[in-house]
């Protein structure tokens, strides 16, 4: 305990007068003369007990009136924990959350009107000379300084709901570099949230023993929210007039189960595909929506439920292009590979260029989706940087093995790209035994059963090799085989490569080493690998962040100008472009903050579509308790913050009290009035004492 008037403790030496009155009696005896005065002396020695008791509790009772009197006016207060000085001018950073989590409802109705009016009580503690900042999830540049209560106040008529969202530790860095910049100031921090499990990382905060911080949760009534959380299709290429499987991932964060939820899906302003959920509380479940593209060109649309009060999530945009054409570069040792030719050469959905490893341009390889290494037999070390690159970038190259090769160009080739080692090569009749059906490169190949599986009959016709190459499997390797022979070695592998992919033929592509060319399997399986080859586009980006997009790399012109620009609106940006290894990026840079379909231009020319979608940060309405604050404050001895409650009366009168500590004048003066009560009660309701 402290005295703001210790001064005042002098008056402890009038504690000396109730008792020099005590000690001294003052009154008068009267003499009565009796014949027997031995019954009077019996009644005087009791009575003379009875009144020293009384003396005492009265000499008590005065004592600890005139020492709570004493203390009152001493002004005692238990001091506070926190740094302030309330004889310096104060800097007041306030931050007012006001993301898409506080549009729910609270006791005092929207939590976001009500952040703003807790806001208003606070610096109504603070003296009119005091400077403040206001802070939100925008981080706008009008928030990045010190201004006056009446400009504050201005400033927070203006805020309102973002979807923006930030993590609790950010904010507080954001407020603490401000407030560090006015040294002259003494440092105080509010926090005015309704404090997420998402956002409040209180774990990475490393508080500045020279500033106060106050937290002041607002608590939200309890409701649910039902919410499209993810969506992605089945296979990474979507072609015109070919089934696609769109998963969708549905969250109830609500405590009640939600039945026959409808969802459907619109594509370029056409209703595609509807399905149905059932969610229990607390738990997810994902939908599969089979639908037919139809046309060329980009599919823009979105996937949609019905759900209030949170609604900003309830819709879900993509926008995706459909694949027409594939480009695919083959380096040939001599002669060019009839089947390879065959296959894709006479297709238009293909762009097919031969090429000698001898003429090759290097700088075109980005152009391409898939390289493929004709049997080379040797590998040089330029052109081995160059595919890997290639990959690295999300290219994918497939290299199918010749009978004469040169070990040590493949082992540093191989070393390079992270692929095993190959062995001495091996001449005997082995059939294909097993297929990997669950690879993406098998999907939709073959037909499955009445139960869904799909399971090769036991004397399936499978291809026959003559001449391999065996692989150096070692423990860990992530090569994904494909085709597996009767001996276990492998005929056909993938491997991902950073962004791009490996796959590896370990045979010839000659009918003197294998059947496959002439094969029924040959179709599909190369097929597949070529549309897989092509770089994957996002379903979706999401507002507000700098993850770059990718544009088609013979955009290019003299003048490159891009544009993005919002479906049915003037909403127009301009990002930043990169060319990074024959590849064209483009840096929202956080301009864009509404979700919905954009397009991409070039000049006036339509390059591709783009969907954003706000972040489901903000989705999940799971709370920190005011207990589990202070639990978490207790656990990382963070004594310098303090916890506010909102349905105080007077919240200035709540961080004054923190501030300068627990005034105790008023428990004093008080008990002096009980004493002297006490005393008087004492006289006059116990005279016999």
């Amino acid at each position: 305990m402290s005295f703001g008037a210790p001064l005042f403790l002098f008056g402890l030496f009038a504690l000396a007068i109730p008792i020099i009155i005590h000690l001294i009696n003052f009154r008068r005896y009267k003499k009565i003369w009796f014949t027997n005065v031995r019954f009077l002396a019996e009644i005087k020695q009791e009575r003379q007990k009875r009144s020293q008791l009384k003396q005492w509790l009265l000499l008590a009772l005065r004592l600890l009136a005139v020492a709570s009197l004493v203390f009152a006016f001493a002004q005692p207060y238990l001091p506070s924990s926190l740094p302030s000085d309330m004889q310096q001018q104060q800097g007041v950073s306030i931050f007012v959350d006001n993301s898409f989590s506080m549009d729910a409802i609270g006791s005092e109705g929207k939590l976001i009107e009500t952040a703003k009016e807790k806001a208003r009580e606070v610096i109504s503690a603070y003296k009119p000379s005091d400077r403040f900042q206001l802070l939100t999830n925008d981080f706008e540049g009008g928030h990045q300084h010190l201004v006056s209560r009446d400009e504050f106040l201005k400033l927070l008529e203006e805020v309102h709901i973002t979807p923006a969202s930030r993590k609790i530790s950010e904010v507080v860095s954001r407020q603490e570099d401000l407030l560090s910049a006015s040294p002259e100031l003494a440092r105080n921090i509010f926090l005015i949230s309704d404090f997420q499990k998402e956002s409040s990382d209180f774990n990475n905060l490393a508080p500045d023993t020279a500033t106060s911080y106050y937290l002041l949760p607002i608590p939200a009534n309890k409701t649910g929210n039902l919410y499209i959380d993810t969506a992605f299709f089945e296979s990474v290429v979507q072609q015109p007039n070919q089934l696609s499987h769109l998963h969708v991932r549905i969250r109830n964060a609500g405590p009640d189960r939600m039945e026959k939820i409808p969802v459907k899906l619109l594509l370029n302003n056409r209703q595609k595909a509807l399905a149905s959920a059932s969610i229990d509380p607390g738990s997810q479940t994902e939908l599969i929506l089979p639908f037919t593209n139809e046309a060329g060109g980009i599919q823009s649309g979105y996937l949609e439920l019905p759900d209030y009060p949170i609604v900003y999530d309830d819709r879900c945009f993509i926008s995706y292009p459909l694949v027409t054409t594939v480009s695919v570069l083959c380096i040939n040792e001599a002669d060019e590979n009839p089947y390879l030719n065959a296959l894709f050469g006479g297709d238009s959905a293909f762009r097919f260029v031969n090429a000698g490893v001898n003429r090759l341009n290097y700088s075109s390889f980005a152009s391409f989706s898939l390289i493929i290494l004709n049997q080379l037999n040797h590998i040089s070390s330029g052109l081995a940087q160059e595919l890997n690159r290639f990959t690295l970038n999300g290219g994918t190259l497939m290299s199918i093995l010749p009978q004469q090769i040169d070990q040590s160009d493949y082992s540093r080739f191989f070393s390079l790209t992270g692929m095993p080692a190959i062995g001495l090569a091996d001449t005997s009749r082995l059939r294909v035994s097993q297929i990997s059906l669950e690879s993406q490169v098998y999907t939709d190949v073959f037909e499955p059963d009445a139960s869904g599986r799909i399971e090769l009959p036991n004397n399936a016709d499978l291809p026959v090799v003559h001449f391999h190459y065996p692989l150096e499997i070692t423990t860990g390797s992530t090569i994904e085989p494909l085709l597996i022979l009767q001996n276990g070695d492998i005929l056909l592998s993938r491997k991902s490569h950073e962004k791009g992919a490996i796959v590896l033929l370990t045979s010839p592509l000659e009918l003197t080493s294998t059947s496959l060319p002439g094969h029924l399997l040959f179709v599909p399986t190369f097929y597949k690998i070529a549309l897989l080859s092509q770089p994957r586009s996002d379903l979706y980006y999401f507002t507000g962040s700098n993850q770059p997009i990718e544009v088609p790399a013979d955009s290019l012109s003299d003048e490159i100008v891009f544009r993005i620009v919002k479906d049915n609106s003037e909403l127009e940006i301009i990002p930043e472009l990169r060319f990074v290894d024959g590849h064209m990026l483009l840096y929202p840079h956080d301009q864009v903050k509404e979700a919905g379909l954009y397009s991409i231009y070039l000049g006036a020319k339509q390059i591709s579509g783009i969907a954003f979608n706000f972040s489901r940060s903000e989705s999940n309405l799971d709370y920190l308790t005011p207990d589990a604050i202070r639990e978490i404050l207790e656990q990382k001895e963070m004594h310098s913050f303090v916890l506010l409650q909102a349905n105080q009366p007077s919240m200035a009168k709540e961080i004054r009290e923190a501030e300068r500590g627990k005034p105790l004048w008023k428990l004093f003066l008080l008990l002096a009035l009980l004493f002297l009560a006490s005393e008087i009660a004492l006289i006059r309701f116990f005279p016999k004492l």
